[in-house]
């Protein structure tokens, strides 16, 4: 049978199709499932084989969390640096720095301070730690991997336990948090 790996955030719910679909299973399995698969996400990716899906998945998610992580962490830079943070993002968004982060995460929830892309930061950690598991058992070196979990943990540790993963950046930097008239996170 086919195992998917699901990336899901409140946003792409809302449409109720995922944009990937990652599966891992025997080729033969994956094709009989295909059909219903396709209901599920707008892509189907066969990975590889049973478990590789839930693998990617969590490599995937290690990633996208240190992007996150060093996105922030430049864009605190950047602003005590006196610099627009749009612009900045505009700037990276068109040079080899860009990323999910930099075109979809920091524009859509941090900048506006809505913090609520529907991805628990503990999820994130949770995947990060699979993610960092694997490759220490196969004996692959992780060093930047597990600064970014550790960090990420700390972050767990002092956010709220509902915290969104975009909050990551507030953690980094306390300029982020709200100002007085902000909306509360939707929860």
């Amino acid at each position: 049978m086919s195992r998917a790996a699901l990336r899901l955030g409140r946003w792409i719910a809302s449409a109720c199709l995922l944009p990937l679909l990652m599966t891992g299973g025997a080729a033969g399995d994956v094709e009989r499932v295909q059909e219903v698969l396709g209901i599920m996400g707008s892509r189907v990716m066969h990975v590889g084989d049973v478990g590789a899906g839930h693998a990617v998945k969590a490599l995937n998610n290690l990633l996208s969390a240190t992007h996150l992580l060093a996105t922030s962490e430049a864009m605190a830079a950047a602003t005590e640096f006196g610099l627009d943070a749009r612009v900045v993002l505009d700037a990276i968004n068109v040079s080899s720095g860009r990323s999910g982060s930099t075109e979809n995460k920091w524009p859509k929830f941090i900048i506006p301070r809505t913090f609520d892309s529907g991805f628990a930061l503990r999820l994130m950690l949770k995947d990060m730690r699979i993610a960092l598991g694997m490759a220490e058992a196969v004996g692959t070196p992780s060093r930047l991997s597990a600064a970014a979990v550790q960090m990420w943990a700390e972050a767990a540790g002092v956010l709220p336990a509902d915290a969104d993963h975009t909050e990551i950046a507030r953690w980094l930097d306390p300029a982020l948090a709200p100002r007085p008239g902000d909306d509360p996170p939707a929860s």
